[in-house]
């Protein structure tokens, strides 16, 4: 591992706590995300609630695109053995501003497609949360912690879980998908209610 790269794995390493000053308004935006079907939807409330986390951390907030796609995925022997949840991306810095990318635009990028990868069933809002939130730790340890790589260490996984755990306490009794979560484009019927925020994870 060169130089740089070992400097970074071990930051991220040590760091463990990514603190918010305010969870409850935090699970307030997480809120309208989780109760968001459609993409368009997803898009909006999933900027809202990582302007409040950026906000919330002192760091610059990163574009968020939602396209109304299948996860990217691999098969091998007619099974998926592969699927990509969501990516974050760095655009090179503008040579007249180094703070944002060419033509204003934001150095980081989030997507996270909002379809499953074989039957392109709308992504659960529990998993395509806990994605945004990942990606948004990697954009964190670029714009805070000043890494050129972000590694998924220990460290990383402390930081995400302890995100995760800041807003699901501040959410009260938990996120809940009402029926303002149907889709804005086809009407669908909502999820279950009072599912508990991350529990998919939680065995991790």
């Amino acid at each position: 591992m060169a130089r740089t790269r070992r400097a970074d794995y071990h930051r991220s390493n040590r760091i463990r706590t990514l603190p918010l000053n305010d969870p409850e308004e935090a699970a307030r935006a997480a809120q309208r995300l989780f109760g968001a079907r459609d993409a368009l939807s997803r898009r909006i409330f999933g900027s809202e609630l990582l302007a409040v986390l950026a906000a919330q951390t002192g760091i610059a907030v990163p574009e968020v695109v939602v396209p109304d796609e299948h996860q990217p995925h691999r098969r091998s022997g007619g099974r998926i053995v592969y699927s990509l949840q969501g990516d974050y991306r760095r655009r090179a810095p503008s040579p007249h501003d180094p703070r944002v990318a060419r033509a204003g635009k934001p150095l980081g990028r989030i997507r996270v497609p909002n379809r499953t990868p074989a039957r392109g069933d709308i992504v659960r809002p529990t998993a395509f949360l806990n994605t945004l939130l990942h990606e948004f730790c990697h954009h964190h340890d670029a714009e805070a912690l000043g890494l050129l790589r972000s590694f998924h260490t220990g460290g990383f996984y402390a930081r995400l879980r302890h995100l995760r755990d800041q807003i699901e306490a501040g959410a009260g009794d938990g996120l809940e998908e009402t029926a303002a979560g149907r889709s804005l484009r086809d009407g669908g019927s909502p999820l279950p209610l009072l599912e508990r925020l991350w529990s998919i994870i939680r065995a991790l």
